[in-house]
C-alpha cells in the first residue's frame, strides 16, 4: 500500500487537533495542524497537502473561516480534497462551502473511523 500522503489539520480546539493528528498519523498520513486561519493560509502557501480538514469556525460563534479556508486552498493546490468540518451546519452553509470547492461537509461529533472512510474516498486510498 501506497503511503497516504500529506494531511492538513485546522481546528481552534487544541483537543480536537490533536485527536485528529494523532489518529490520521496511526493511519500513516503525515500531519499538520494549524488553529487559526492566517497559520493555515501560510502552511497551504508552501506545503501541497493531498487532504485539508478544516473547521467552519475559528474565531467564535459568528466565524466563517473555514470557508475561506476551501477557496484559499482551492486557488493554491486545485487538486487537494478538502473536508469541512461543522458543528454548525445549515443547507446555506453547505451551498456555500460546495459553491467554494469543498469536497465534503461533515458534521461534528463525527468518529474518527468515519472521518477516515470519507478521506480515503476522496483520495482514492483503502481506510
Amino acid at each position: 500500500m501506497t503511503e497516504p500522503g500529506r494531511l492538513l489539520i485546522i481546528d481552534d480546539e487544541s483537543a480536537i487537533r490533536f485527536a485528529l493528528s494523532d489518529y490520521f498519523r496511526e493511519c500513516g498520513w503525515e500531519v499538520d495542524a494549524a488553529a487559526e486561519k492566517e497559520e493555515a493560509e501560510a502552511l497551504l502557501a508552501h506545503t501541497r497537502y493531498a487532504v485539508v480538514i478544516a473547521d467552519l469556525r475559528l474565531t467564535g460563534i459568528y466565524g466563517m473561516e473555514g470557508l475561506d479556508l476551501i477557496e484559499w486552498s482551492r486557488h493554491l493546490w486545485p487538486e487537494t480534497r478538502v473536508v469541512l468540518l461543522t458543528g454548525y451546519g445549515s443547507p446555506e452553509i453547505e451551498a456555500e462551502a460546495r459553491r467554494r470547492g469543498a469536497d465534503a461537509l461533515l458534521h461534528k461529533p463525527l468518529p474518527l473511523p468515519e472521518l477516515e472512510r470519507v478521506v480515503a474516498g476522496l483520495t482514492g486510498k483503502a481506510a
